[in-house]
């Protein structure tokens, strides 16, 4: 029998695709209770809005499953009408996709050529850092500034002739800080209209900072400016991924040929249209969250760990125990946080979701156990 040849196939592909490392995501609830065979396990590690979507929501999806044979909408028409409606703006300037997370690999594919860049900060939402590096290795990461911030200024500073894209997480994931309207706009005044300004917006209906900019209220004035927000945070759908960009028309229609057809499925299309209709859950979860945040931070605060203040839903805090080891021992004790190692933030920078009232007892409960 003749000896197969394999392919070398490391060779054939980018070096920046070499160099990455897959995403990786936090362990699911079922692995942990199946690994270590405990019954009550609570996840605080993927900023998952822990009350689940709404029965209506759910209801909705029920309904939508019945005509699941059938390809969705490929328009999305009656999702980016819904959507339109409740952001007061003209459906030509709404692309919907599969999460926000494919928006953005959207926006770096359509716009980035071989020798182009695209700036954002480090450490910040790991999408960038992917796309980037396996996008032509286009990545030009500035470090967040003393108070774990986008360094607006310095990301400013750093477009040149090649730059086409500039990446904000505002509030920023891991850290949970934000950028005001004044930092946003001055940011905006001092680049080149040339440059497109992602600015996105994936924990926005859980700020409530005062001069927390809406993205959405300044693309009139900054036509470069493309706005990212979701339905995976405050509005549960996490499992369906769905996610929406608004900017300039003319933008969003080049943008339109990036999309991959129906990209954004039936019961992902039924439960946001539902979801939108729900004003009210958003704003109680948002009051929630922000309670409950504020309980947390005390708590931990009060058992020795740096908090970095957030406008999201989570917290980054640091201790002196390191990360891995923390983790490792609030994993026997049924509680999942999330160890920022792969974020180059240190050992001891840990990334906590806010959960519900009990889930948050549980885990101070836990930390005392280790620490106390």
């Amino acid at each position: 029998m003749a000896t197969i040849k394999v392919p070398d196939f490391k060779s054939l592909f980018r070096p920046g695709i070499l160099s990455v490392n897959p995403y990786s995501p936090g362990r699911p609830i079922e692995e942990v209770q199946r690994e270590l065979g405990l019954a009550d396990i609570i996840k605080l590690a993927s900023n998952e809005d822990p009350q689940g979507p709404h029965q209506g929501v759910v209801n909705a999806i029920t309904k939508a499953a019945q005509d699941i044979n059938r390809y969705p909408d490929g328009s999305c028409y009656l999702l980016t009408q819904k959507l339109a409606e409740h952001l007061n703006v003209d459906p030509s300037t709404i692309l919907l996709g599969n999460g926000s997370n494919e928006l953005l690999n959207m926006i770096v594919r359509g716009l980035i050529s071989p020798g182009e860049n695209m700036v954002f900060a480090r450490p910040s939402f790991v999408v960038y850092d992917l796309a980037a590096a396996v996008h032509f290795e286009c990545g030009r990461a500035i470090p967040l500034d003393k108070n774990d911030k986008h360094d607006l200024v310095a990301m400013a500073k750093a477009v040149d002739a090649k730059t086409k894209l500039l990446m904000i997480c505002n509030p920023n994931n891991p850290t949970g800080t934000y950028n005001s309207q004044q930092e946003v706009e001055a940011l905006l005044q001092s680049i080149p209209s040339r440059v497109i300004v992602v600015l996105d917006e994936a924990y926005f209906e859980y700020a409530f900072a005062d001069d927390y900019p809406n993205g959405i209220s300044l693309l009139q004035k900054y036509p470069n400016l493309v706005v990212t927000r979701t339905f995976s945070k405050i509005y549960a759908l996490a499992g369906l991924r769905v996610g929406y960009a608004v900017g300039h028309p003319e933008l969003i229609t080049q943008l339109q040929k990036t999309r991959e057809p129906f990209n954004v499925n039936t019961l992902a299309q039924s439960a946001a249209i539902t979801a939108l209709s729900l004003p009210h859950v958003v704003k109680e979860r948002c009051m929630r969250n922000k309670q409950q945040g504020i309980w947390l931070q005390e708590q931990l605060i009060r058992l020795g760990f740096e908090v970095v203040p957030s406008q999201a839903n989570f917290l980054f805090v640091r201790h002196k125990m390191p990360a891995g080891l923390m983790c490792d021992k609030l994993l026997k004790m049924g509680v999942i946080i999330r160890p920022m190692n792969s974020f180059g933030l240190g050992d001891g920078a840990l990334r906590i979701t806010i959960g519900l009232a009990h889930e948050n007892q549980k885990c101070v409960l836990a930390l005392e156990s280790i620490l106390v």
